[in-house]
Formats: structure tokens, sequence, C-alpha cells
């Protein structure tokens, strides 16, 4: 990071990256789950959701990207071993239902997931507001994300 960036910023960068890096590994884990369901589920709506599951796990990869780009601009690393993903995660991981037709409890499974990310990333939006721009407008856009992924897997769930 240059001095200037330094400078600007209003808080520890430590505390900083520990967040973003809460928010990388949440990212990776919901990738995999939403990718996983999509290999997984079975039945008549199966169709309908696999492409949206897809499209959503390819999301929270680009999300991991950019946590990424900025861990990195901070000076940070990435975490390197996929083993402490989990112990790093805020949200943590869900797998799918053991019954892969069971997309009711999928859904919900989804919903816990997009909930836990919007609290968080609402929380590091207050919390950085002041203190890093750039951060702050980073989990503003994955914040914003999150709440439209919620909308539509609760319309989702109203169908079932």
């Amino acid at each position: 990071m240059g001095r200037t960036a330094r400078e600007i910023l209003k808080v520890d960068v430590n505390e900083v990256l520990k967040d973003l890096l809460k928010a990388y590994a949440d990212e990776w884990l919901a990738h995999y789950q939403y990718w996983l369901a999509a290999q997984w589920i079975r039945g008549i709506d199966a169709d309908t959701l696999r492409p949206v599951l897809l499209k959503q796990s390819m999301d929270e990869l680009k999300h991991a990207e950019k946590l990424a780009q900025r861990i990195i601009q901070l000076g940070g690393k990435p975490v390197m071993e996929f083993s402490q993903l989990l112990t790093t995660s805020r949200c943590g991981y869900i797998a799918p239902p053991e019954d892969p037709t069971d997309l009711r409890k999928l859904i919900e499974d989804v919903l816990r997931a997009e909930q836990c990310a919007i609290k968080f990333y609402s929380e590091m939006v207050e919390k950085y507001r002041l203190t890093d721009v750039v951060t702050h407008e980073l989990f503003e856009e994955l914040l914003e994300d999150e709440v439209e992924d919620e909308e539509e897997w609760e319309r989702f769930l109203a169908k079932l």
C-alpha cells in the first residue's frame, strides 16, 4: 500500500485485514456451498434452482476475488490453506441436505447463509464508513449483492 493510502487510513490495518479475511473465507465457503448444491439437488424444481445456484456460486467467487485484491492492497495475504477457511470464516459452511430432493431445506440453508452475510456486511459498512473509505465501499457493494440474493431466495421459498 502506498504512503498516501496509509495516511488516509484511520484504523489499524491489522483490524481491517482480520475483517476482510473473515469475509473472504465466507465468500469462498458460500461459493462451494452453492456450487456443490447445484451438483447435488434432484427433483421437480431442481432444474429451476440449479442455474441460479451456479450463477450465485460464481458471484460469490467474484466477491472473494475483490476481497483478495483489497487484502493484498493492504499488505496482507488471503487465506492460503483451504482447511483454514472454516476457522477464519464468520458465517461458516452449510453442507447440502442429505436428501437431494429436499429443496425447501436447501433454500432455507441458502437464506441462512445470505442473512449472515447481510448482517456481517452491514456491520462492516458502519464500522469502516469514516475510517477506511475503500473498504467501506467494498463492503457496501457486497452488501447490496447479498440483499438482492436474499430477496430472490425468499421468492423461491414462497413458491414451494
